[in-house]
């Protein structure tokens, strides 16, 4: 084939000017007018000018780019002979060209503007039928595009109908559709005529299906439009049938017409939206005393009494809670430690989504507190302190004895009775949407064949499952995700794992004796004296008698129990007043039992001297601590008897002791015979209480080697830790309490394991000067302190035990007062 020319019949210029053009591809055969506004484009335009008027029209791969390079171009272009130019008074340049020849770009050169080496593409024509075919398979495609509804200009079909040359149809069809430039360039590019038909064939019947699906979504949209319109009509026809029927009374209100109203304001998601107004339309469509009417009521005004979008603000200063924190609970600095961070933090989030650094939903989420502990310790009282706190409505939901799923999820409406789960019923009455919830004994769900309700609070407690919680009843996800939802336990090893794996626990242990002083004097006392009718002049309470009713009339973590006594002793006072018997009464400990009778608790005091077999143990419960003794005997016989309701932990650490006594039998000087030919007999009074624990096990060493050495232990030292067979001291649990039970009975010195030693920051201060703590890491370092005269004594190295306490190791001096 012949090389396409310029009209003159000379041949292109090996080198020309070239200009970029952005989204648009021209044809051969075509004069178009070409904007430029780049000083690259002008630049090249009045070079081609200057020289042949010829110039290279190239589109960009990317549109964005404003200096574009050579490789920033396609490498086939358009070249085109500069009819007219025309300069604007904005300083850009017009330009008519016609389009003369496709031309391949060898080399792109870049100076002031673009220049480029180019050589003619050849056509091939292709095989004479088959182009034919193309040509009328291509007309008939666009003349059905067209017909069926494809906007084109009339003159642009004019002219495209008015071609005969195959080639000049692909190409102004290709130029006028609106492909994309990619499309358009594939086009350019195609050498072969019969190449180029199928490729703008193919862009036809992609740009058919287009208009196919435009079609249907339009009839679609219209037939949706009619449907509404329609059932508006019909809607208006009922309600004036509706007042027909009630008589003509205009002042009676349509029922579903409010329900609309309400739905309306509540900006409901449009999901949610369309899901309760086809409740409406049903309702709309029933007559009112049907059955079901009923039924589509009472969901309805479930929905509509949600606080979807109510919410109350945030008081997030924190020295406001902090106070707020004071004035409601004495202690617990731990717990309100936790709660003082999740509000700063919250705080700090908010300024943060304020400043739109983070997403107004991140602002939210926070974890799940659990609090564990023991009853009466205030774990309930303080969520409500944290939500008067944050200045938000507090909900309490009571879970112990729950044993039905649908108590969490609600019930489905097919059910006679439904009605939504506790967390939405909690929401209805708190009437906001972040409140603090209260899950309150969450350790004590149950489940049974109706459901785990345990599973279901899987999804209320997950930060990231819970924006979408879907009651059975309301059917349409309710966003949780703004609730700060607080559990209570008391025993957290009873959560199912699942559940305590989303929860960060917050432990309250029991109170102390002081703590338990001051909360009465300060919340109890004025409460008791406000509910049995007192004036507060008259009836006065006094510290010591306080101090009795705490150690001798309750035994218990919390402070539930003193305040029932505390409610008897004013009961009983309030009675005297009343019959005028007298008109104040000052209660003093030695009248305490005028009010309650005998002490029902007598602790556990010291011994009265050094005695040979018997050593002092502390024990930890959960109502406090104590302390216990562990009296040894040996008698003729052979082999060990255990007493006192032993566990099998503490069976095995008597074992250990005896063990450990035979090791060191020679260095303690105690007589072969004595071991073998004798009975030994460990008890542990209080026989009808169970007692369990590894923490005994320097309590029964000290016992036992004392009774067979015949040295007396220390009455003023009690002890608590583990004990190997190598003599290890190890450490234990529950410090604070065991010293808090020993300093009540008197004790001054504590023996306590060296990896404890950290523990002793938990002890109040002046617990820890007015006691000397004996940190020990090995058992000879505990029978240095715990047997009269020490190590010294048993290894025969003194003449006679020292009857005065020794003075304790200057690393336990040490290591108290670091504490």
């Amino acid at each position: 084939m012949p090389t396409e020319t310029i009209h003159s019949h000379t041949p292109l210029p090996a080198n020309v000017p070239v200009c970029p053009v952005r989204g648009s591809v021209i044809y051969p055969t075509m004069v178009q007018h070409i904007d430029a506004s780049r000083t690259l484009s002008i630049e090249a335009i009045e070079a081609a000018m200057g020289e042949h008027k010829v110039i290279l029209i190239v589109s960009q791969r990317d549109k964005d780019i404003d200096d574009p390079a050579g490789t920033d171009l396609y490498d086939v272009g358009t070249a085109c002979t500069v009819l007219r130019v025309r300069k604007n008074p904005d300083g850009t340049v017009q330009m008519l060209v016609n389009a003369i020849a496709r031309a391949r770009v060898s080399n792109y050169t870049k100076g002031a503007y673009l220049r480029g080496d180019i050589t003619p593409l050849d056509t091939e024509t292709g095989d004479a039928v088959e182009l034919q075919a193309l040509v009328r398979e291509l007309n008939d495609k666009f003349e059905h595009l067209i017909q069926g509804g494809k906007f084109m200009s009339p003159e642009a079909v004019q002219t495209i109908q008015g071609k005969d040359d195959p080639g000049e149809i692909a190409d102004h069809i290709a130029f006028n559709m609106d492909f994309k430039v990619e499309d358009k360039q594939a086009v350019l590019e195609a050498a072969r005529l019969t190449d180029r038909l199928r490729k703008v064939l193919t862009l036809l019947d992609a740009e058919q299906e287009v208009l196919q699906v435009q079609q249907k979504i339009r009839q679609q949209v219209k037939e949706e439009i009619d449907r509404n319109q329609r059932e508006y009509y019909l809607r208006e026809q009922m309600k004036v049938i509706q007042k027909e029927l009630q008589g003509g009374d205009d002042g009676e209100t349509d029922e579903a017409e409010e329900f609309r109203k309400k739905i309306d304001a509540l900006d409901l998601k449009p999901e949610v939206k369309k899901e309760i107004d086809r409740e409406v339309n049903r309702l709309a469509r029933m007559h009112p005393d049907a059955a079901e009417a009923g039924v589509i009521r009472t969901y309805l005004t479930w929905v509509t009494d949600l606080p979807w979008n109510t919410r109350s603000e945030d008081q997030l200063n924190v020295q406001d809670a902090a106070n707020t924190l004071d004035e409601d609970h004495y202690g617990l600095e731990k717990v309100k430690d936790r709660v003082l961070e999740f509000l700063a933090v919250r705080r700090l989030r908010q300024e943060r989504a304020e400043r739109g650094d983070i997403n107004t939903e991140d602002v939210n989420k926070g974890p799940i507190l659990v609090f564990t502990g023991p009853p009466g310790v205030g774990k309930t009282s303080i969520a409500q302190s944290i939500a008067k706190s944050l200045g938000r409505k507090y909900v309490r939901i009571a879970l112990g004895g729950a044993r039905d799923e649908s108590d969490i999820r609600g019930h489905r409406r097919t059910y006679i009775g439904a009605m939504p789960g506790r967390i939405i019923q909690g929401l209805r009455a708190a009437g906001t949407k972040n409140p603090v919830v209260l899950l309150d004994e969450v350790d004590k769900l149950g489940s049974s064949y109706q459901g785990d309700p345990s599973a279901a609070l899987l999804e209320v407690l997950d930060p990231s499952q819970n924006q979408h919680f879907t009651d059975h009843y309301l059917g349409v996800p309710f966003d949780l995700s703004e609730v700060m939802f607080i559990a209570t336990a008391n025993y957290p090893e009873q959560i199912p794992p699942a559940l305590y794996d989303r929860m960060e626990v917050i432990d309250f242990s029991s109170y102390i004796e002081q703590e338990k002083l001051e909360i009465a004097k300060r919340y109890l006392l004025p409460r008791q004296i406000t509910a049995n009718g007192l004036k507060a002049n008259q009836i006065q309470i006094t510290d010591a008698a306080l101090e009795k009713l705490i150690s001798h009339y309750t035994r218990e973590a919390g402070v539930r129990n003193l305040e029932r006594e505390i409610g008897t002793v004013a009961r009983k006072v309030a009675r005297r007043i009343a019959s005028s018997e007298l008109k104040r009464a000052k209660v003093t400990d030695k009248e305490l039992e005028r009010y309650l009778g005998q002490p029902r608790y007598l602790p556990e005091h010291e011994a009265r001297e050094d005695m040979v077999g018997v050593s002092t143990g502390m024990f930890y419960t959960p109502v406090g601590g104590d302390i216990l003794f562990v009296e040894t005997s040996i008698m003729p016989g052979k082999g060990l008897v255990l007493t006192g309701q032993l566990g099998d932990v503490m069976k095995e650490s008597a074992r250990a002791a005896l063990t450990y006594a035979k090791t060191h039998a020679e260095r303690f000087r105690i007589p072969r015979e004595r071991l073998d030919d004798s009975e030994i007999h460990v008890h542990v009074p209080a026989g009808a209480i169970p007692k369990e624990g590894p923490s005994a096990g320097g309590a029964m060493v000290t016992s036992m080697i004392s009774a067979l050495t015949g040295i007396p232990a220390r009455r003023d030292v009690a002890m608590t830790g583990e004990m190997t067979l190598t003599g290890r001291y190890l450490p234990i649990g529950g410090l604070k309490e065991k010293v808090l039970g020993a300093r009540r009975a008197g004790i001054r010195h504590i023996i306590l394991p060296k990896a404890n030693e950290g523990d002793l920051r938990d002890i109040p201060a002046h617990l820890r000067t007015s006691m000397t703590f004996h940190v020990c890491e090995t058992v000879d370092q505990v029978l240095d302190v715990a047997i009269v005269g020490g190590i010294a004594a048993l290894e025969g190295k003194t003449e006679k035990a020292p009857k005065a306490p020794v003075k304790p190791r200057k690393a336990a001096r040490d290591s108290a007062a670091s504490a």
